[in-house]
Protein backbone atom coordinates (compact mmCIF):
# COMPACT_ATOMS: atom_id res chain seq x y z
CA UNK A 1 0.00 0.00 0.00
CA UNK A 2 1.19 3.47 -0.89
CA UNK A 3 1.21 4.93 2.63
CA UNK A 4 3.68 2.34 4.00
CA UNK A 5 7.44 2.21 3.52
CA UNK A 6 9.09 -0.35 1.27
CA UNK A 7 11.30 -1.40 4.18
CA UNK A 8 8.26 -2.99 5.89
CA UNK A 9 6.97 -4.91 2.88
CA UNK A 10 7.17 -8.34 4.50
CA UNK A 11 5.27 -11.52 3.74
CA UNK A 12 2.95 -12.02 6.73
CA UNK A 13 1.41 -15.26 5.47
CA UNK A 14 2.14 -18.20 7.80
CA UNK A 15 4.03 -21.07 6.24
CA UNK A 16 2.80 -24.65 6.44
CA UNK A 17 4.93 -25.46 9.51
CA UNK A 18 3.65 -22.43 11.43
CA UNK A 19 0.06 -23.23 10.47
CA UNK A 20 0.42 -26.85 11.59
CA UNK A 21 1.95 -25.77 14.89
CA UNK A 22 -0.89 -23.32 15.56
CA UNK A 23 -3.45 -26.03 14.77
CA UNK A 24 -1.84 -28.53 17.15
CA UNK A 25 -1.57 -26.00 19.96
CA UNK A 26 -5.20 -25.00 19.47
CA UNK A 27 -6.11 -28.66 19.93
CA UNK A 28 -4.10 -28.80 23.15
CA UNK A 29 -1.51 -31.28 21.91
CA UNK A 30 1.81 -31.55 23.73
CA UNK A 31 4.67 -30.20 21.60
CA UNK A 32 8.25 -31.26 22.26
CA UNK A 33 9.85 -27.96 21.31
CA UNK A 34 13.43 -28.22 20.07
CA UNK A 35 13.35 -24.58 18.97
CA UNK A 36 12.95 -23.20 22.50
CA UNK A 37 15.50 -20.44 23.08
CA UNK A 38 13.78 -18.51 25.88
CA UNK A 39 15.77 -19.38 29.03
CA UNK A 40 12.96 -18.20 31.32
CA UNK A 41 10.86 -21.13 30.05
CA UNK A 42 13.56 -23.76 30.46
CA UNK A 43 13.47 -24.51 34.16
CA UNK A 44 16.61 -22.76 35.40
CA UNK A 45 16.88 -21.87 39.08
CA UNK A 46 16.84 -18.08 39.01
CA UNK A 47 16.90 -17.71 42.81
CA UNK A 48 14.77 -14.58 42.43
CA UNK A 49 15.73 -13.12 45.80
CA UNK A 50 19.03 -11.93 44.32
CA UNK A 51 17.45 -10.27 41.30
CA UNK A 52 14.56 -8.73 43.18
CA UNK A 53 16.86 -7.34 45.87
CA UNK A 54 19.13 -5.81 43.22
CA UNK A 55 16.13 -4.21 41.51
CA UNK A 56 14.59 -2.83 44.71
CA UNK A 57 17.22 -0.19 45.48
CA UNK A 58 15.83 3.29 46.16
CA UNK A 59 18.22 4.69 43.57
CA UNK A 60 15.91 3.23 40.93
CA UNK A 61 13.30 5.81 41.88
CA UNK A 62 15.56 8.67 40.80
CA UNK A 63 15.84 9.46 37.11
CA UNK A 64 19.33 10.70 36.30
CA UNK A 65 19.74 9.70 32.65
CA UNK A 66 23.09 9.42 30.94
CA UNK A 67 23.24 8.84 27.18
CA UNK A 68 25.95 6.19 27.54
CA UNK A 69 24.33 4.62 30.59
CA UNK A 70 24.99 5.35 34.26
CA UNK A 71 28.64 5.06 35.30
CA UNK A 72 28.15 2.33 37.90
CA UNK A 73 26.59 0.05 35.28
CA UNK A 74 29.29 0.77 32.70
CA UNK A 75 31.96 0.18 35.35
CA UNK A 76 30.38 -3.20 36.10
CA UNK A 77 30.68 -4.11 32.41
CA UNK A 78 34.33 -3.02 32.46
CA UNK A 79 34.90 -5.23 35.50
CA UNK A 80 33.28 -8.15 33.66
CA UNK A 81 35.94 -7.81 30.96
CA UNK A 82 38.69 -7.26 33.53
CA UNK A 83 37.90 -10.72 34.91
CA UNK A 84 38.76 -12.00 31.42
CA UNK A 85 42.04 -10.08 31.41
CA UNK A 86 40.74 -7.39 29.03
CA UNK A 87 41.18 -3.70 29.87
CA UNK A 88 38.06 -1.74 28.89
CA UNK A 89 37.51 1.92 29.67
CA UNK A 90 33.96 2.56 31.03
CA UNK A 91 33.92 5.78 28.98
CA UNK A 92 34.04 3.62 25.84
CA UNK A 93 30.98 1.56 26.78
CA UNK A 94 27.46 2.36 25.56
CA UNK A 95 24.46 0.68 27.17
CA UNK A 96 21.46 -0.20 25.00
CA UNK A 97 18.08 -1.89 25.41
CA UNK A 98 19.23 -5.13 23.80
CA UNK A 99 21.59 -6.00 20.98
CA UNK A 100 18.97 -5.25 18.31
CA UNK A 101 19.08 -1.63 19.43
CA UNK A 102 22.88 -1.81 19.56
CA UNK A 103 22.96 -2.94 15.91
CA UNK A 104 20.59 -0.12 15.01
CA UNK A 105 22.81 2.46 16.72
CA UNK A 106 25.85 1.14 14.87
CA UNK A 107 24.22 0.92 11.46
CA UNK A 108 23.02 4.50 11.89
CA UNK A 109 26.48 5.56 13.04
CA UNK A 110 28.37 4.00 10.13
CA UNK A 111 26.09 3.83 7.11
CA UNK A 112 24.29 6.11 4.74
CA UNK A 113 21.31 4.81 2.79
CA UNK A 114 22.22 1.88 0.49
CA UNK A 115 25.70 1.44 1.97
CA UNK A 116 26.59 -2.22 2.44
CA UNK A 117 27.50 -4.32 5.45
CA UNK A 118 28.96 -7.80 5.10
CA UNK A 119 27.00 -10.56 6.86
CA UNK A 120 27.91 -14.20 7.39
CA UNK A 121 25.79 -16.98 5.92
CA UNK A 122 24.36 -19.23 7.35
CA UNK A 123 23.36 -16.99 10.20
CA UNK A 124 20.51 -15.60 12.26
CA UNK A 125 17.90 -13.86 10.04
CA UNK A 126 17.49 -10.94 12.44
CA UNK A 127 20.53 -9.19 10.96
CA UNK A 128 18.97 -9.09 7.50
CA UNK A 129 15.86 -7.43 8.89
CA UNK A 130 17.87 -4.90 10.88
CA UNK A 131 19.82 -3.95 7.77
CA UNK A 132 16.56 -3.56 5.84
CA UNK A 133 15.04 -1.44 8.62
CA UNK A 134 18.06 0.86 8.51
CA UNK A 135 18.23 1.13 4.69
CA UNK A 136 21.49 -0.82 4.58
CA UNK A 137 22.32 -3.54 2.06
CA UNK A 138 23.37 -6.83 3.63
CA UNK A 139 25.86 -8.71 1.43
CA UNK A 140 26.99 -12.21 2.30
CA UNK A 141 30.11 -14.27 2.73
CA UNK A 142 29.83 -17.95 3.56
CA UNK A 143 30.83 -20.27 6.32
CA UNK A 144 32.09 -23.46 4.75
CA UNK A 145 32.06 -26.83 6.49
CA UNK A 146 35.12 -29.05 6.22
CA UNK A 147 35.89 -30.89 9.45
CA UNK A 148 34.63 -27.77 11.18
CA UNK A 149 33.26 -24.40 10.07
CA UNK A 150 35.59 -21.96 8.31
CA UNK A 151 34.91 -18.42 7.14
CA UNK A 152 35.53 -17.70 3.46
CA UNK A 153 38.25 -15.13 4.07
CA UNK A 154 38.96 -14.52 0.38
CA UNK A 155 35.33 -13.57 -0.24
CA UNK A 156 35.37 -11.38 2.86
CA UNK A 157 38.39 -9.47 1.58
CA UNK A 158 36.63 -8.94 -1.76
CA UNK A 159 33.53 -7.58 -0.04
CA UNK A 160 35.53 -5.19 2.11
CA UNK A 161 37.55 -4.06 -0.89
CA UNK A 162 34.22 -3.29 -2.59
CA UNK A 163 33.72 -0.61 0.08
CA UNK A 164 31.54 -2.44 2.60
CA UNK A 165 31.30 -0.13 5.59
CA UNK A 166 31.53 -2.95 8.13
CA UNK A 167 31.48 -6.69 8.64
CA UNK A 168 29.07 -8.14 11.20
CA UNK A 169 30.32 -11.23 13.00
CA UNK A 170 28.51 -13.35 15.59
CA UNK A 171 31.23 -14.95 17.74
CA UNK A 172 30.25 -17.79 18.15
CA UNK A 173 27.90 -17.84 15.21
CA UNK A 174 24.20 -18.54 15.58
CA UNK A 175 23.23 -21.28 14.74
CA UNK A 176 26.42 -23.07 13.64
CA UNK A 177 28.17 -22.44 16.97
CA UNK A 178 31.39 -21.71 15.10
CA UNK A 179 33.65 -19.10 16.64
CA UNK A 180 36.35 -17.06 14.95
CA UNK A 181 39.72 -18.79 15.11
CA UNK A 182 42.93 -16.90 15.84
CA UNK A 183 44.15 -16.94 12.23
CA UNK A 184 40.73 -15.81 11.00
CA UNK A 185 40.73 -12.93 13.46
CA UNK A 186 44.13 -11.76 12.22
CA UNK A 187 42.97 -11.92 8.60
CA UNK A 188 39.69 -10.11 9.33
CA UNK A 189 41.39 -7.32 11.28
CA UNK A 190 44.03 -6.96 8.57
CA UNK A 191 41.39 -6.68 5.85
CA UNK A 192 39.46 -4.11 7.88
CA UNK A 193 42.58 -2.02 8.44
CA UNK A 194 43.38 -2.13 4.74
CA UNK A 195 39.92 -0.99 3.65
CA UNK A 196 38.83 1.29 6.50
CA UNK A 197 35.90 -0.96 7.43
CA UNK A 198 34.65 -1.39 10.97
CA UNK A 199 33.92 -4.64 12.81
CA UNK A 200 30.56 -5.27 14.48
CA UNK A 201 31.07 -8.30 16.70
CA UNK A 202 28.12 -9.85 18.51
CA UNK A 203 29.41 -11.96 21.41
CA UNK A 204 26.19 -12.87 23.21
CA UNK A 205 27.11 -16.57 22.90
CA UNK A 206 30.81 -16.08 23.72
CA UNK A 207 30.54 -17.54 27.24
CA UNK A 208 29.02 -20.72 25.83
CA UNK A 209 31.88 -22.32 23.97
CA UNK A 210 32.30 -26.06 23.48
CA UNK A 211 34.76 -28.47 25.02
CA UNK A 212 37.79 -26.29 24.31
CA UNK A 213 39.36 -28.63 21.76
CA UNK A 214 39.15 -25.97 19.02
CA UNK A 215 41.38 -22.92 19.68
CA UNK A 216 39.07 -19.92 19.45
CA UNK A 217 39.89 -16.23 19.41
CA UNK A 218 39.19 -14.26 22.61
CA UNK A 219 36.70 -11.44 22.87
CA UNK A 220 37.10 -8.74 20.22
CA UNK A 221 36.80 -6.17 23.02
CA UNK A 222 40.59 -6.47 23.19
CA UNK A 223 41.07 -5.54 19.53
CA UNK A 224 42.87 -2.26 18.94
CA UNK A 225 43.87 -2.73 15.30
CA UNK A 226 40.73 -1.33 13.67
CA UNK A 227 37.54 0.35 14.79
CA UNK A 228 35.61 -2.41 16.57
CA UNK A 229 32.24 -2.51 18.27
CA UNK A 230 31.84 -5.54 20.54
CA UNK A 231 28.30 -6.31 21.70
CA UNK A 232 27.07 -8.45 24.56
CA UNK A 233 24.38 -8.32 27.22
CA UNK A 234 22.49 -10.15 29.93
CA UNK A 235 19.92 -11.79 27.65
CA UNK A 236 22.13 -14.85 27.04
CA UNK A 237 24.90 -14.36 29.60
CA UNK A 238 22.49 -14.39 32.56
CA UNK A 239 19.39 -15.80 30.84
CA UNK A 240 17.53 -12.52 31.42
CA UNK A 241 16.11 -11.38 28.05
CA UNK A 242 13.17 -9.69 29.75
CA UNK A 243 15.37 -7.00 31.34
CA UNK A 244 16.58 -5.63 27.99
CA UNK A 245 20.11 -4.55 28.74
CA UNK A 246 23.07 -4.91 26.41
CA UNK A 247 26.23 -2.97 25.71
CA UNK A 248 28.66 -1.87 23.04
CA UNK A 249 32.39 -1.75 23.78
CA UNK A 250 34.22 0.58 21.39
CA UNK A 251 37.87 -0.18 20.70
CA UNK A 252 40.44 0.56 18.01
CA UNK A 253 42.69 3.47 17.03
CA UNK A 254 42.23 6.19 19.69
CA UNK A 255 41.22 9.01 17.33
CA UNK A 256 38.52 6.86 15.67
CA UNK A 257 37.28 5.60 19.03
CA UNK A 258 36.84 9.15 20.36
CA UNK A 259 34.77 10.20 17.34
CA UNK A 260 32.68 7.02 17.42
CA UNK A 261 31.93 7.34 21.14
CA UNK A 262 30.94 11.00 20.82
CA UNK A 263 28.52 10.20 18.02
CA UNK A 264 27.13 7.14 19.80
CA UNK A 265 26.60 9.28 22.89
CA UNK A 266 24.47 11.64 20.82
CA UNK A 267 22.49 8.73 19.37
CA UNK A 268 21.98 7.36 22.88
CA UNK A 269 20.80 10.75 24.07
CA UNK A 270 18.06 10.71 21.44
CA UNK A 271 16.65 7.44 22.83
CA UNK A 272 17.59 7.12 26.54
CA UNK A 273 16.00 3.70 26.31
CA UNK A 274 17.67 1.66 29.05
CA UNK A 275 15.61 1.33 32.22
CA UNK A 276 17.08 2.85 35.38
CA UNK A 277 16.28 -0.14 37.66
CA UNK A 278 18.16 -2.64 35.51
CA UNK A 279 21.14 -0.28 35.21
CA UNK A 280 21.23 0.11 38.99
CA UNK A 281 21.00 -3.67 39.42
CA UNK A 282 23.70 -4.52 36.89
CA UNK A 283 26.73 -4.44 39.27
CA UNK A 284 25.05 -7.14 41.38
CA UNK A 285 23.65 -9.15 38.48
CA UNK A 286 26.99 -9.36 36.65
CA UNK A 287 28.44 -11.06 39.72
CA UNK A 288 25.91 -13.80 38.81
CA UNK A 289 24.97 -14.79 42.37
CA UNK A 290 22.47 -17.40 41.08
CA UNK A 291 25.11 -19.03 38.86
CA UNK A 292 22.94 -18.69 35.78
CA UNK A 293 25.82 -18.67 33.32
CA UNK A 294 27.09 -21.90 34.88
CA UNK A 295 23.60 -23.45 34.83
CA UNK A 296 23.14 -22.63 31.14
CA UNK A 297 26.61 -23.93 30.26
CA UNK A 298 25.90 -27.19 32.06
CA UNK A 299 22.51 -27.65 30.39
CA UNK A 300 23.84 -26.91 26.92
CA UNK A 301 26.86 -29.16 27.49
CA UNK A 302 24.76 -32.10 28.68
CA UNK A 303 22.28 -31.80 25.83
CA UNK A 304 25.09 -31.47 23.30
CA UNK A 305 26.81 -34.59 24.68
CA UNK A 306 23.52 -36.49 24.68
CA UNK A 307 22.81 -35.52 21.07
CA UNK A 308 26.33 -36.38 19.98
CA UNK A 309 26.23 -39.83 21.58
CA UNK A 310 22.83 -40.69 20.13
CA UNK A 311 23.47 -39.30 16.65
CA UNK A 312 26.75 -41.22 16.42
CA UNK A 313 24.67 -44.42 16.44
CA UNK A 314 22.57 -43.35 13.45
CA UNK A 315 24.62 -43.43 10.27
CA UNK A 316 22.04 -41.40 8.34
CA UNK A 317 22.49 -38.39 10.65
CA UNK A 318 25.51 -36.11 10.94
CA UNK A 319 26.00 -33.64 13.76
CA UNK A 320 27.81 -30.72 12.12
CA UNK A 321 30.18 -28.90 14.42
CA UNK A 322 30.10 -28.79 18.22
CA UNK A 323 32.10 -25.65 18.99
CA UNK A 324 29.68 -23.55 21.03
CA UNK A 325 26.47 -21.55 21.26
CA UNK A 326 22.99 -22.78 22.15
CA UNK A 327 22.15 -24.63 18.94
CA UNK A 328 23.09 -27.82 17.13
CA UNK A 329 22.98 -28.48 13.40
CA UNK A 330 21.92 -31.87 12.02
CA UNK A 331 22.35 -33.03 8.43
CA UNK A 332 19.63 -35.54 7.52
CA UNK A 333 19.18 -37.77 4.45
CA UNK A 334 18.35 -35.79 1.32
CA UNK A 335 15.29 -37.90 0.60
CA UNK A 336 13.38 -34.87 1.94
CA UNK A 337 14.05 -31.15 2.14
CA UNK A 338 14.62 -29.48 5.47
CA UNK A 339 11.08 -28.10 5.46
CA UNK A 340 9.65 -31.52 4.66
CA UNK A 341 11.61 -33.11 7.52
CA UNK A 342 10.48 -30.41 9.96
CA UNK A 343 6.86 -30.78 8.85
CA UNK A 344 7.03 -34.58 9.21
CA UNK A 345 8.51 -34.41 12.72
CA UNK A 346 5.76 -32.05 13.83
CA UNK A 347 2.91 -33.85 12.08
CA UNK A 348 3.77 -37.39 13.19
CA UNK A 349 5.74 -36.89 16.42
CA UNK A 350 4.70 -33.45 17.73
CA UNK A 351 8.39 -32.48 17.68
CA UNK A 352 9.26 -28.96 16.54
CA UNK A 353 12.63 -28.20 14.91
CA UNK A 354 13.91 -25.33 12.78
CA UNK A 355 14.33 -26.05 9.06
CA UNK A 356 17.79 -24.96 7.95
CA UNK A 357 16.44 -22.58 5.32
CA UNK A 358 15.46 -20.22 8.16
CA UNK A 359 19.19 -19.57 8.64
CA UNK A 360 20.12 -19.63 4.92
CA UNK A 361 21.73 -23.06 4.90
CA UNK A 362 22.17 -24.07 1.29
CA UNK A 363 22.18 -27.79 2.06
CA UNK A 364 18.63 -29.04 1.48
CA UNK A 365 18.38 -31.38 4.48
CA UNK A 366 19.62 -29.39 7.47
CA UNK A 367 17.61 -28.94 10.66
CA UNK A 368 18.57 -26.88 13.71
CA UNK A 369 17.72 -27.70 17.31
CA UNK A 370 18.07 -25.68 20.52
CA UNK A 371 20.27 -27.12 23.26
CA UNK A 372 18.59 -24.99 25.92
CA UNK A 373 15.52 -27.15 26.42
CA UNK A 374 15.00 -29.14 29.64
CA UNK A 375 17.05 -32.32 29.53
CA UNK A 376 14.15 -34.77 29.78
CA UNK A 377 12.22 -33.02 26.99
CA UNK A 378 15.35 -32.72 24.87
CA UNK A 379 16.15 -36.42 25.25
CA UNK A 380 12.63 -37.55 24.35
CA UNK A 381 12.53 -35.30 21.30
CA UNK A 382 15.98 -36.30 20.04
CA UNK A 383 15.13 -39.97 20.37
CA UNK A 384 11.96 -39.38 18.36
CA UNK A 385 13.76 -37.52 15.58
CA UNK A 386 16.53 -40.10 15.29
CA UNK A 387 14.14 -43.05 15.34
CA UNK A 388 12.18 -41.59 12.42
CA UNK A 389 15.33 -40.94 10.40
CA UNK A 390 16.93 -44.32 11.19
CA UNK A 391 14.71 -46.48 8.99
Amino acid sequence: MGMFSARTEWDFQPNTLTSLLAEKRLQGEEILDLTESNPTRCGFDYQPQYTLEALSTRRSLVYEPHPKGILSARSAVAEYYARQGIDVNPDYIILTAGTSEAYTFLLRLLCNGRDSVTLVKPGYPLLEYLCQMNDVVGRHVHLQYNQGWHLDLDALKVELAARAKAVALVHPNNPTGSAIRHYEREAIVGAAIGTGAALLVDEVFHPFQGDGTTPLAPSFASNRGCLTFTMNGISKLLGLPQFKLAWIVVSGPPAEVEVAVARLEMIGDLFLSVSTPIQQALPVLLQDPAGLTRQIKERVGKNRANLSAKSDKVSAVELIGEEGGWYAVLRLPRVRTDEEWAHLFLKDLNILVHPGCLFDFEDEAIVVVSLLQKEEIFQRAVEGVLSMVDV
